[in-house]
């Protein structure tokens, strides 16, 4: 058993000490006699004596109308919402914690990357949008019997450095391939970014294999543009804004998939083992035939297509980030440019990998702020003191804020590298540790930290190293130039993207 593992079977079986569940008790007795009355509700804290409270807009309401004005009505990103509701404040003032109430139900909110609780205590990542993800690992308890199966058949690839090492080669080839053909082309920076990314997941051996109609012939097309472009937006708009009805009309996604896999049945056919889709067939056990892909139901399509999804959509909004950053910042990338052309030292974290990770950090590829609900009453240590916090309480976590942590980083607002090299433990940092399940100084591949993050993302290995070897084919071979570039966050989209993603000119070097 591993310490993280030993410290979470520890924390599952923290007594909870009697006065505190007394307390508990008695004031979810009071919710339930009181609940009606507004100076019940509004004049007491859920938590009192160690946990800040912040109240509604006024006595007679909760966050939950002003919450849905500002994030749905006037499409503000959830974390403008903490930030100028006062609730951000209130957590500062309080150790990076608060509660406060969202229609009507108790929520405790944080702005730090540091785990409160056990993940055997939360619901799914994905459980408000079970329907749209299918049979999809995320929608799985942590003890369901088939999760551990299904997370390995993506982390095997994706989340292994050596795998990752023995297609760089191929990544590469790849993404020369592609960028021959945008050469003098002024292109939107964002499908820029988007197009490159899946054109590279499509041809790379032994991850989707969709060589005989590539990612990129769906996402220009009529039929399939939306799902494939929107699928994770719809997602994210219908969890980090509490907004079930974002889910409308979105069961493209089972259609897309059959054809996807029917259009490179033969390329499937001839793939590695390591390739998603295969593993995905061996854990059904079935066999990869067409009547047997015919035959598939719909959750399994929709599981299948959030592997299919996820494996570019993420990182190509982390990639748009870390070349907006880029060219807006000319200092950096002039160090950019010298050493992609140069070339660096792999023992260690490259100039290149550090832009990456200082891209996820500021930008990311997550929503500002997320949140999983309490399945089971736990105790919560916070500055001293403790208090179990009740099942159905929602565990917010603003991913934006927390990234920008004056505790951690020199300069948490601006794009910087000293950034990265304030959470370097050591000159041997790579990916793996920076990224491991029990580093928590950054959050971009979690929706809230827990203890040892059984749920951060299985392919973020691949996807930070992709980015780093797009950039380095990127600034090696080209010159690069960039406009129309505004770094705030755009409204009505729950994924973080641009306000206004630019355009972009490559053009090659002349010798």
């Amino acid at each position: 058993m591993t310490n993280s593992e030993q410290r979470e079977n520890a924390l599952t079986r923290t007594p909870i000490p009697l006065w505190l569940s007394l307390w508990a008790q008695v004031n979810r007795w009071g919710e339930r006699l009181l609940g009606t009355f507004w100076l019940f509700r509004y004049f007491s804290s859920p938590f009192p004596g160690v946990l800040a409270h912040h109240f509604g807009p006024n006595l007679f309401q909760d966050h939950g109308n002003a919450f849905r004005q500002a994030t749905v009505d006037r499409g503000e990103p959830t974390s403008n919402y903490f930030r100028t509701s006062g609730i951000s404040a209130c957590a500062d003032a309080n150790g990076g914690i608060c509660s406060f109430r969202l229609n009507g139900q108790i929520a405790i909110y944080q702005n730090r990357n540091t785990p409160l609780m056990s993940d055997k205590v939360l619901t799914p990542s994905t459980n408000p949008v079970t329907g749209l993800f299918g049979d999809f690992v995320g929608t799985l308890p942590n003890d369901h019997p088939l999760r551990p199966g299904k997370r390995a058949a993506v982390e095997r690839s994706l989340g292994n450095l050596n795998f990752v090492a023995r297609i760089e080669p191929a990544v590469r080839k790849h993404a020369v391939d592609y960028l021959k053909s945008t050469v003098s082309q002024e292109i939107a920076l964002d499908d820029f970014a988007l197009f490159l990314v899946a054109h590279v997941d499509s041809f790379v051996p032994g991850i989707l294999d969709f060589t005989q109609t590539p990612l990129t012939t769906y996402l220009a097309s009529t039929e399939y543009s939306r799902v494939t472009r929107d699928f994770i937006e719809i997602a994210s708009e219908a969890i980090g804004k509490v907004n079930p009805m974002a889910m409308s009309n979105f069961e493209t996604i089972v259609p897309f998939v059959r054809q996807v896999l029917t259009d490179n049945f033969e390329a499937l056919e001839a793939a590695p083992d390591s390739n998603l889709i295969r593993r995905h067939f061996a854990l059904w056990e079935r066999s990869l035939t067409i009547p047997e892909i015919n035959n598939l139901d719909s959750a399994k399509l929709k599981e299948l297509g959030s592997i299919i999804i996820a494996t570019y959509e993420t990182t190509s909004l982390s990639l748009l980030w870390a070349i907006a950053f880029l060219e807006t910042s000319p200092t950096i990338k002039a160090r950019v440019v010298t050493e992609a052309r140069c070339g660096s030292n792999q023992e260690k974290l490259s100039l290149i990998d550090k832009v990456v990770l200082e891209a996820l950090r500021l930008g990311g590829s997550n929503p500002t702020a997320l949140w999983r609900c309490t399945t089971a009453p736990f105790v919560l240590h916070h500055q001293g003191r403790s208090v179990i916090i009740p099942q159905d309480t929602m565990m917010w976590l603003d991913r934006r804020q927390a990234n920008c942590d004056p505790l951690i980083f020199p300069n948490p607002n601006q794009f910087d590298l000293a950034n990265i090299d304030a959470i370097l433990k050591s000159n041997r940092e790579n990916f793996n540790t920076i990224l491991a399940g029990n580093r928590y100084d950054i959050n971009s591949f979690s929706m809230i930290n827990s203890h040892g993050n059984p749920r951060k993302c299985p392919g973020r290995i691949f996807s930070v190293r992709m980015q780093s070897l797009l950039l380095s084919e990127l600034y090696s071979r080209y010159e690069v130039s960039a406009q129309g570039i505004d770094l705030c966050l755009k409204h009505y989209k729950t994924m973080p993207r641009p306000a206004q993603p630019g355009t972009i000119v490559i053009k090659p070097l002349v010798e």
